[in-house]
């Protein structure tokens, strides 16, 4: 008996692994609609990345405004204009993420956590505060500032990231909790507190430009300070609670599945701590990228609400860092700065390994016999001289894998070839994953077998 075989469609690996080891590793799940509305699940790569400029050294922030991206590697400032990396200056620090702000006139305000920097286009000095400079955001001309481990803080003078008046600052005092970042998105202050978050607006005071919204705050505070990112109309964080959330409003609206929570709440405390988020669209789908450094890194596709993990190749997570802020054209990784590209598939020449776990097929106890799997993928499009392989691993009981089978999907032009594996056992709990690393691009449509069940 011939059946479609279910396929991943994201990662949702079970608590008792025998239930399900379903996972997709730098690969996602796209929901594609026919003209004539018929809806299909096709398993895709995620994109590749290629290297526009080598620059080793700790990697620490990347933003842009108006095609001009500023970078902060190691102890140095730079400007990165597409081709040319220019040093503007040096900080104090040469370790840690950094933060960068730029206002509608060019000018750039750095923080690396303690102190703060500007650049206005030609001079590259240090900025005097009344206190330790925390995370920045800007809004209307104002430079904003908490306070580390306090739950006050400061703002700029307007369009003047020099000028902080020691009677220019606010306190968040809904809860008693410090704030670990301040965000701004829709002309809205958002005071990311450890336990709680505050919103407040623009007021135009003249003792002080902002006010807290009435009614606008959340029991609900943020894990990790780099957590927080904006698109798709609303802003995304790792919460206190190991929760990702996305803002509904003033409300926390749970985006994590249990599966991920889990994941999150295996890693180390430092790692959490450190979560990276940011955002990137592919081919049409908007990923929130959660990065925690050397541990973990999975991706949220706002379009189709499902959950993904990344890797660099010898890695457990993947080493791209993105912007703090809500655009950019570059990224930074261990070797420089890269574009994403969905026209490769390795990152900056290396291999990508792109594997997909289906959930086990079970009926009822009974044991079954799989005397054939055939993948359904593109085929045909490989490059010349390339033999694309990919390769089947089958846990008969669900959750210990067996010896890897290697099928080819065909050489150019193979439009018709399709991958089948014969005599893959019997069991009660059959689990399949495949798996590919080689340069060619690879997308599951579908798969089916024949199946049937097994004399006792």
């Amino acid at each position: 008996m011939r059946i479609d075989v279910p396929f991943a469609h994201q990662s949702a690996e079970s608590a008792i692994q025998q239930s399900s080891r379903e996972k997709l590793v730098n690969m996602y799940a796209e929901i594609e609609v026919s003209g004539r509305g018929v809806q299909k699940l096709l398993r895709r790569q995620r994109a590749g990345t290629v290297n526009a400029y080598a620059r080793t050294g700790e990697k620490r922030a990347i933003e842009e405004l108006n095609g001009i991206h500023y970078v902060v590697v190691d102890d140095t400032a730079y400007t990165w204009d597409g081709t040319t990396l220019t040093s503007i200056g040096t900080l104090n620090t040469n370790r840690g993420r950094c933060n960068i702000i730029i206002n509608d006139n060019g000018y750039v305000m750095i923080s690396d956590g303690t102190d703060g920097y500007h650049w206005n286009g030609s001079t590259f000095s240090s900025i005097t505060a009344p206190t330790n400079i925390g995370t920045l955001a800007f809004m209307s001309g104002y430079g904003i500032y908490n306070v580390p481990g306090e739950d006050q803080f400061y703002v700029t003078a307007v369009n003047d990231f020099t000028s902080i008046s020691a009677l220019d600052f606010a306190t968040a005092e809904s809860y008693s909790d410090p704030i670990i970042r301040v965000f701004t998105d829709h002309n809205e202050l958002w005071l990311f507190g450890e336990y709680s978050t505050e919103i407040w607006q623009l007021s135009g005071g003249v003792d002080f430009p902002f006010a807290a919204y009435t009614n606008a705050q959340m029991e609900r505070g943020c894990m990790a300070a780099w957590s927080v990112a904006a698109d798709d109309n609303t802003i995304f964080w790792l919460a206190d609670d190991g929760v990702v959330y996305k803002a509904d409003g003033y409300r926390p609206q749970r985006v994590s599945t249990k599966p991920m929570e889990r994941a999150i709440g295996k890693l180390s405390d430092a790692a959490k701590a450190a979560a990276e988020g940011y955002f990137y669209t592919s081919e049409g789908n908007k990923f929130y990228t959660l990065r925690f450094p050397g541990e973990l890194t999975i991706q949220f596709n706002v379009s189709t609400g499902f959950w993904n993990h990344c890797k660099t190749y010898g890695r457990d997570d993947w080493r791209i860092w993105g912007s703090l802020g809500e655009r950019q054209s570059y990224f930074l990784s261990d070797a420089g700065i890269v574009t994403l590209s969905n026209d490769v598939n390795t990152d900056e020449g290396g291999a990508i390994v792109r594997s997909a776990a289906a959930p086990p097929g079970y009926i009822g106890g009974k044991r079954i016999r799989a005397n054939e799997y055939r993948l359904d993928a593109e085929v045909g499009r490989a490059g010349l001289g390339v033999d694309p392989q990919v390769m089947l691993r089958v846990a008969r009981d669900g959750e210990t894998f067996g010896n890897e089978r290697w099928r080819s999907l065909g050489p150019t032009g193979a439009y018709n070839r399709r991958a089948v594996w014969r005599n893959l056992g019997v069991g009660r709990n059959f689990a399949l994953e495949l798996s590919v690393s080689g340069d060619f691009n690879f997308a599951i449509v579908g798969a089916d077998g024949n199946i049937v069940e097994a004399s006792s």
